[in-house]
C-alpha cells in the first residue's frame, strides 16, 4: 500500500511558504517601530530642550521651577506633539510595508484632508493670536483712558453706589472688557470664515448683534436714570416736595426702562407688559404708603363721621 505523503506534506508546506513570505515583512516592521521610538524620543527631547532654549514659557509666565515639568507647559506640548507625529507617519510606513489592502487608501484620504486643512487652521489660529495681543492692546488704553477721565465716578453720580470702584470691577475694566470681548468675537469670526464654518460664523453674528443691542439698551437705561437724577436735583433746588420729586424720577426711571428694552429688540408686548406691572407696583406702593401714613388722619375723619351720624339720628328721634 502506497501513502500519498504529499497530501499530508502540502498545508504544512504552504504555511511555511507564506510564513518565510512574510518574515521580511515582520522583521521589516520591528524595524520601523524600533527606529521609530528612538527617532521620536529623540526628536521630543531636542524640541523640549530647544523651545526650553527659546524662553517662551518664561515669557508666558512659566519656568520657574527647572524640576518642574509642569513650569513649561509650550515645551512639553511642543515635544509630546513631535513624538506622536513621528509614530503617525512610522504607522503609515507599517501598514504599507504590511500590504493591509484598503486600509492605506483610507488613512491617506484621511491624512490628506488634515494636511488640507493645515494651512486653514493655522491661519485662523494665527487670526485668533494676532486679534487676542491687538484685542489685549486696545483694551488696556481704553481702560488707561477712562480711569484718566474718572469714568469710574460715574456710578457715584448715577446714584447707584456711594463710592467709586477701584481694580478689576471698576466700570473703566468693564468697559476694557467689554472691548476685548467684541475684538475678539470678529476674530472668531474670521477664523470660522477661514475654517469654512458657516454655521458657527452666522452664529457669533447673531449673537454679536444682539449683544450691541443689549449694550445700547443699558446705555440708554443709564442716560434715563442720570437724567431722573439731574431732573430730581433740579426740582430740590427749586423747593418742590420730596413726593413730586420721587414721582417725576421713578417716572423717567420707568420711561428710559420701556426704551432701553425696545433698544434691545424686545417685543412691544414685553415692553407694555414690564411697563405696566412697573406702574402697578409704583401705584401699590403709593397705596400702602400713604396707608400706613394717613392711619390717623383716617381714624379721625372715621370717629368725626360716626359722631356726625350720632347726631343726626338723635335729632331725627326727637
Amino acid at each position: 500500500m502506497n501513502w500519498n505523503w504529499s497530501v499530508l506534506l502540502d498545508p504544512f508546506q504552504n504555511f511555511f511558504a507564506v510564513l518565510i513570505g512574510y518574515l521580511p515583512r515582520v522583521v521589516g516592521v520591528l524595524i520601523l517601530l524600533l527606529v521609530a521610538w528612538i527617532l521620536a524620543k529623540v526628536l521630543r527631547s531636542g524640541i523640549r530642550k530647544l523651545v526650553r532654549a527659546s524662553r517662551i514659557d518664561q515669557k508666558l509666565g512659566k519656568g520657574g521651577n527647572v524640576k518642574g515639568k509642569n513650569q513649561y507647559p509650550v515645551a512639553e506640548g511642543a515635544g509630546t506633539a513631535v513624538y506622536w507625529i513621528v509614530w503617525i507617519l512610522f504607522i503609515l510606513a507599517i501598514v504599507e510595508v504590511l500590504g493591509v489592502p484598503g486600509v492605506l487608501t483610507s488613512i491617506a484620504v484621511l491624512f490628506e484632508k488634515i494636511f488640507a486643512a493645515i494651512p486653514n487652521i493655522l491661519a485662523a489660529v494665527i487670526v485668533l493670536a494676532i486679534f487676542y495681543f491687538v484685542g489685549r492692546l486696545v483694551s488696556n488704553l481704553v481702560t488707561k483712558f477712562l480711569t484718566k477721565i474718572r469714568f469710574n465716578e460715574l456710578p457715584v453720580k448715577l446714584g447707584l453706589t456711594k463710592q467709586p470702584t477701584e481694580g478689576a470691577s471698576s466700570p473703566s475694566s468693564l468697559v476694557g472688557y467689554i472691548v476685548l470681548v467684541f475684538i475678539m468675537l470678529f476674530a472668531v469670526m474670521m477664523a470660522a470664515d477661514l475654517l469654512h464654518f458657516e454655521t458657527v460664523n452666522q452664529l457669533i453674528s447673531n449673537f454679536t448683534e444682539f449683544l450691541g443691542l443689549v449694550i445700547l439698551g443699558v446705555i440708554v437705561i443709564g442716560v434715563g436714570i442720570f437724567v431722573a437724577n439731574l431732573v430730581a436735583n433740579i426740582l430740590r433746588t427749586g423747593g418742590r416736595s420730596q413726593t413730586m420729586i420721587s414721582f417725576v424720577r421713578v417716572f423717567i426711571i420707568v420711561l428710559s426702562v420701556a426704551i432701553g428694552l425696545r433698544a434691545m429688540g424686545f417685543a412691544n408686548d414685553i415692553i407694555l407688559l414690564v411697563f405696566g406691572l412697573m406702574l402697578g407696583a409704583i401705584a401699590l406702593a403709593a397705596a400702602i404708603a400713604f396707608g400706613l401714613g394717613g392711619r390717623k388722619v383716617a381714624g379721625e375723619l372715621l370717629e368725626r363721621w360716626t359722631k356726625s351720624s350720632s347726631s343726626n339720628r338723635d335729632k331725627t328721634g326727637e
